[in-house]
């Protein structure tokens, strides 16, 4: 794996770490009740720019995802299980047409 994508995959887990959201009550934090997860999917068969732009509005509010085009590969940080349900779908349009 390339020094730059080493990296890449470094910052975004530490800016993970330092950006999920907690709820706040009284003077104790909780995490929320289902976790915030950040997935990083590379792509095979479909552009990553086109499927983020397809995907973006089935994002919570808070939902983000990114097309990081030199390595056609998606970032999505939302709730785990919406996060997992992606994750079913991108698997599905980044398949080989051929088989």
């Amino acid at each position: 794996m390339p020094i730059v994508v080493r990296c890449f995959a470094v910052l975004l887990f530490m800016a993970w770490l330092c950006l999920a959201p907690l709820e706040v009550h009284g003077e104790h934090a909780r995490p929320l009740r289902e976790p915030i997860v950040t997935k990083v999917i590379r792509l095979d068969h479909a552009d990553a720019e086109q499927l983020a732009c397809v995907l973006r509005p089935l994002l919570t509010k808070d939902g983000r995802i990114t097309a990081y085009a030199p390595t056609n590969t998606l970032i999505i940080r939302d709730r785990a299980s919406l996060v997992k349900q992606l994750v079913k779908v991108i698997k599905g349009c980044s398949s080989d047409p051929q088989n």
